[in-house]
């Protein structure tokens, strides 16, 4: 009777124990991380406008004091481990703004007691050639930033101050310092910091532990062609970094730099990701919470609801003061819209130099399309006279009703689908739909007098006779819905809230755990019977 109650103990023993370590191997790491955060010590604004002050792209630089407090507040609450912040700590990058910020890390530090890591970006370290006066380096950054990750670090590289360091559950992230120092704001990885990098994976695997890195530049694509379009975002050499990191087992690499929240992905022997978190300074004010298990790797957006405008800078209205308290989110999308119509449209892209950007001929039908389309997006979209409605009526179709009142809203609408991710704005969405149609118009209306072919070709009588609507013609609205899909609509995983695969593969995940559990239960023994 006594060794039969000694086997039912030492099983319950047995299944108590295998619950526990069941239950402490699924406690994940997580953490929550941020980017492009452009804090700033402002004094005052002079708003001038209500969606002013902003810089570019609806950055709301004067804002960053209010929506750091916030996202402390909300770091500080929240069951993560530890906080990343991938680049663009502060906006100037100037030393002074730097040891604020520092000291405002180090006081959340102690507060909530989740360690905090960070890497630079071009702001930090990079705006020499534009604001002398504020020159940074990464060896200052370094000796500024020391203790949110340098103190910590096992390794770090004296050329560029990358670092690695430990975390808990046997991950270690490699900090790599991505920038070029031109001026510029690009990125690149040279042979040096490449070999390094090599060393740390073989340390790690060494360790037994799984690598998760963070920089500020992107190692894939984040639209279609983005180096091609504009190469100030992404690595110089990031299909060979793609390469290698899918060699050395790096699945998660967290970046900043374009101010839009986007997961690329590149299939090899393994899958990497590059997940790119929106700024904290712009619409729509979000972050990333990351749970890492095994298996898995979640990935949830968080929004920063609502500011403290108690102590907001002097300049702002009772009015914009409500909005930013209570919406800033919406605040942030109104900024987006003024700073992408009157800095971008009005002012920076020009025809000329979206002719070039394309490599069209300047007396080209598109190049010519380009001149006289380019200054409608402004031209509003419903209502008699001038209007894309009336240009629409014209050619025998209706536009379709919405809430946008000019081209340029629409525009905005795009953008912001982009930035916030998840977006699918195809020919097919309300919006894409709208933007076709209004397409069209402009198209016909525009381009009608160029020549009698071109006439004949935008012609709703034409496309008729070929069995087509005016509004489906080949040559403008099949051409426009693909540029739509390539760009707005995103492609797997997802954006915001997705699980990605996690480092363990799965035909040793369960060995893996098999073993664990085996010495564990070999160590409770042998503890037991020594007692």
């Amino acid at each position: 009777m006594k060794k039969v109650i000694s086997i039912i103990l030492t099983l319950c023993i047995v299944f108590g124990m295998f619950s526990l370590c069941a239950a402490a191997e699924e406690a994940p790491m997580k953490v929550l991380v941020t980017s492009d955060i452009h804090w700033r010590n402002v004094g005052s604004v002079n708003s001038e406008g209500f969606f002013r002050p902003r810089d570019s792209l609806g950055q709301m630089t004067s804002l960053t004091p209010l929506i750091v407090d916030r996202f402390f507040a909300d770091a500080a609450a929240s069951d993560a481990d530890y906080v990343f912040i991938s680049g663009d700590l502060t906006d100037s990058g100037s030393p002074a703004d730097s040891r604020i910020f520092a000291g405002m890390l180090a006081d959340f530090e102690a507060e909530s007691g989740k360690q905090v890591y960070v890497i630079d970006g071009n702001h930090d370290v990079d705006m020499m050639d534009n604001v002398p006066e504020y020159a940074s380096d990464h060896v200052l950054f370094r000796e500024t930033y020391h203790q949110f990750g340098y103190d910590e670090a096992l390794a770090v590289d004296e050329a560029t101050s990358s670092y690695t360091a430990d975390l808990k559950d046997g991950y270690r992230l490699l900090a790599v310092n991505s920038n070029k120092w031109n001026g510029h704001g690009g990125g690149a990885i040279s042979d040096e910091l490449l070999a390094w990098i090599e060393t740390q994976v073989n340390a790690a695997k060494k360790d037994g532990k799984k690598i998760v890195a963070m920089m500020h530049h992107h190692i894939m694509d984040h639209f279609p062609m983005e180096q091609k379009i504009d190469d100030f975002y992404i690595l110089d050499n990031y299909q060979e970094i793609c390469r290698k990191f899918d060699e050395w087992n790096i699945r998660v690499t967290f970046t900043g730099h374009l101010h839009v929240s986007d997961i690329a992905k590149y299939e090899g022997v393994n899958t990497v990701y590059d997940v790119t978190t929106a700024s904290l300074a712009c619409y729509p004010l979000t972050y990333r919470a990351v749970t890492f298990t095994d298996r898995a790797v979640k990935i949830e957006s968080r929004a920063i609801e609502s500011l403290d405008v108690a102590n907001i800078v002097p300049g702002y209205s009772d009015e914009q003061k409500e909005m930013i308290a209570n919406d800033p989110a919406g605040y942030g999308y109104g900024c987006l819209g003024d700073s992408l119509i009157e800095d971008y449209v009005k002012n920076f892209v020009s025809a000329e130099k979206l002719i070039d950007t394309l490599g069209l001929e300047a007396d080209s039908l598109a190049a010519k399309a380009i001149k006289k389309i380019l200054p409608e997006v402004l031209v509003p979209l419903y209502g008699e006279g001038e209007t894309v409605e009336s240009m629409a009526k014209a050619l025998g179709y209706t536009l379709p009703a919405s809430d946008y009142e000019t081209v340029g809203d629409l525009i905005t609408a795009f953008f912001a689908a982009f930035v916030r991710g998840d977006e699918d704005c195809g020919g097919n969405s309300k919006e894409g739909k709208l933007f076709l149609d209004a397409a069209y118009a402009l198209f016909a209306t525009k381009l009608a007098n160029e020549s009698p072919a071109v006439k004949a070709v935008l012609s709703s009588k034409v496309a008729s006779l070929l069995g087509l609507k005016g509004i489906n013609n080949i040559f403008t609205r099949s051409a426009l819905d693909k540029i739509l899909t390539g760009i707005f609509v995103d492609k797997a995983p997802g954006d915001n809230d997705v699980t990605l695969h996690g480092y363990e593969r799965s035909g040793s995940h369960l060995w893996q755990r098999i073993a664990r559990f085996l010495r564990q239960i070999f160590e409770f023994f042998r503890g037991f019977f020594a007692a």
